[in-house]
């Protein structure tokens, strides 16, 4: 496992997880078990941009509207925060039935956000869901009969890749229009640990997979192979996202430790959108 020079960003969270940018440069992280939401500004500066009131667990970044989009499996609901940190509620129910517990959510270049409704799925009971709220407002199911849908995020090619973490599989979708595909295939299968949770690309096509239960963040090439695995700090890396001035850092959440890492990879990230 390689071992590359970590810093700290910052420390003291129950569970963190869900880190995003914004424009300028800040990282937001959600902390799954205080409902909290830091704000760490470029100049390091720490602070709470706001309290959900239940269990944040992954988040993007709007650039739409300027707001930040949490998925809040304690109050099964998709928020918006303001950057004054006043919440609102973008969906809590397809159909007219409620959210299990979204987790983990990413925009494609149209405004369409993809999300994952895995809470209370197993591998014995394959209820974890896959959702698409339009940019017109309306939630469309994506897919469903997953053991545990978990990160989700866009590949430079404009294809949706979802981690399944009780079969520690990652799945690849080929979208037809917004909210709905032509193909699904089975682009990489993990092995040890819990399984794969947040996921991030750089612009190479590779996908960096926080790898729960392995301590490790594993590299997957664009053809679906493992090709390195990085030492995240702790057993339970949570999340990833690219930043730093060059976009070539990747920062890390782990829960184990409740800590913020970064490190310099060999190339940047893909920009989001």
């Amino acid at each position: 496992m390689k071992v590359y020079a970590r810093t700290l960003v910052a420390e003291g969270f129950a569970f963190p997880e869900g880190p995003t940018f914004d424009p300028e440069g800040n990282l937001y992280v959600v902390d799954l078990n205080s409902g909290v939401i830091t704000r760490i500004r470029q100049d390091g500066d720490v602070g709470v941009l706001a309290h959900t009131g239940g269990r944040p667990n992954g988040a993007a970044w709007n650039s739409a509207d300027g707001t930040l989009t949490v998925c809040d499996a304690g109050l099964a609901k998709l928020l918006s925060v303001a950057r004054d940190g006043q919440i609102s509620v973008l969906a809590r129910e397809y159909e007219g039935a409620p959210f299990q517990g979204p987790n983990d959510c990413a925009y494609d270049a149209r405004g369409n956000l993809y999300f994952t409704d895995p809470l209370g799925s197993s591998l014995e009971t394959r209820t974890g869901k896959v959702y698409c709220r339009l940019a017109s407002g309306e939630v469309t199911l994506f897919d469903d009969g997953y053991a545990f849908s978990n990160g989700i995020a866009f590949g430079p090619e404009g294809d949706l890749y979802v981690a399944e973490s009780r079969t520690r599989r990652i799945h690849r979708y080929i979208l037809s229009a917004p909210g709905k595909y032509r193909q699904k295939s089975l682009f990489v299968e993990l092995s040890g640990g819990r399984g794969p949770d947040g996921m991030a690309f750089d612009v190479e096509g590779n996908l960096y997979i926080a790898h729960a239960g392995k301590g490790c963040i594993a590299v997957v090439s664009p053809q679906g192979r493992v090709v390195e695995e990085i030492n995240a700090g702790g057993s339970t890396p949570t999340n990833v996202a690219f930043g730093g001035r060059e976009g070539d850092e990747l920062f890390i959440t782990e829960g184990e430790t409740g800590c913020v890492y970064r490190l310099k990879v060999r190339t940047r990230g893909l920009p989001l959108h």
